[in-house]
């Protein structure tokens, strides 16, 4: 990927997390882009299966 490319998909990345992070209103779009399913266990309990990964710490 060339020096070009690499700071169009920063910029693009950074843009899209800014929007996360500057939200006044939780909106569907956002739950969609966040959360990838919702269980709910027989007793009531949810299961929330976020679509980003927990970071492993070596």
């Amino acid at each position: 990927m060339e020096s070009e490319d690499v700071v169009e998909t920063i910029e693009k990345l950074k843009k899209e997390l800014l929007q996360f992070l500057n939200f006044d209103e939780l909106t569907e779009d956002i739950l969609h882009r966040l959360i990838n399913r919702i269980e709910v266990k027989e007793n009531g309990t949810p299961i929330i299966h976020y679509r980003f990964a927990t970071p492993k710490i070596a």
